[in-house]
């Protein structure tokens, strides 16, 4: 029901009322009744005429209410529909933002794990440039060694010179001590292949005042050099100087003296040759019988 027949019908009954009352005070007055009547019906036509003047007017206003309405109806229709299209677009914005929420934490993860790993290698950076200055500390150093060593070096050098040549001096003295070793050691051979017997003549036995060595057997030969190695060393108490007998079964072969000792071997100089050193040529420090 609209505005104005809510206002008609009240103000019908406002008028029923007021006819009712008024009927009431006719009946209560008769003797006014017929001119109250009159007067009442004039008043009810102008009333009347009033009423549905008014009753026009609020048709006339009912009607561009209704159009009125009308249109809020059609503009509410139309911003229904925006609000469900801005409705969606918001459903739309929510999961976009909830899509870049999500991005973000995610962002968000991987930034803390770069920043930890930044630190790490911070760290590890910082490690690098402690192990580096050490470094730089030992290069120095090894740099300051190294001059040190060529100094060294240098005296090193001077000093080799010097024994160079106190070397080559001594070459020359053992070269000169050789020639008349040899030129003595073939005198003596002359005569101990003449059957001279010169160790009895001179009273010279060099083996017989060192200590006693196990037997033992030529290992190599070096012919060009009159060098051999014999099967004792210092674990027999080998020692440079030692002499031994070198034999081949009962025949007599040559003498050597021992130059340079090793653990179970030793280096010795041929020095009286009666015949070539063979390798298994037997080696003693002491000869019980046997010719020499």
């Amino acid at each position: 029901m609209s505005i104005v027949a809510r206002v008609f019908v009240v103000l019908n009954l406002i008028l029923s009322i007021c006819f009712l009352i008024y009927a009431m005070q006719i009946w209560t007055a008769k003797t006014k009744w017929q001119k109250m009547y009159e007067l009442e019906r004039t008043t009810n036509i102008a009333l009347k005429a009033a009423n549905q003047k008014e009753e026009v007017e609020l048709t006339k206003s009912n009607v561009q209410k209704e159009g009125v309405i009308k249109l809020r109806q059609e503009k509410i229709a139309e911003l229904r529909v925006k609000v469900n299209e801005l409705r969606d677009d918001i459903l739309q914005k929510s999961g976009e933002l909830a899509k870049f929420k999500s991005e973000a934490n995610m962002q968000q993860a991987l930034n803390e794990e770069l920043t930890r790993e930044l630190n790490r290698r911070a760290d590890e950076l910082l490690k690098l440039k402690g192990v580096l200055l050490k470094q730089q500390q030992a290069v120095q150093v090894a740099r300051e060694n190294e001059v040190k060593a060529r100094n060294e070096k240098a005296e090193f050098e001077n000093e080799l010179n010097q024994v160079k040549q106190e070397f080559n001096q001594l070459a020359r003295d053992k070269r000169k001590i050789e020639s008349d070793l040899a030129e003595q050691t073939h005198k003596i051979q002359g005569l101990l292949d003449h059957g001279v017997p010169i160790y009895d003549i001179l009273g010279i036995d060099a083996a017989a005042t060192q200590p006693y060595v196990p037997d033992s057997l030529v290992l190599a030969v070096k012919p060009d050099l009159d060098l051999i190695m014999i099967s004792v060393g210092a674990e027999q108490g080998v020692k440079p100087g030692f002499r031994f007998t070198i034999s081949r079964g009962d025949q007599y072969v040559a003498k050597a003296q021992v130059e340079k000792v090793y653990k179970d071997m030793s280096s010795a100089r041929l020095l009286l040759k009666k015949d070539e050193v063979q390798v298994h040529d037997e080696v003693k420090s002491r000869v019980v019988s046997g010719g020499q």
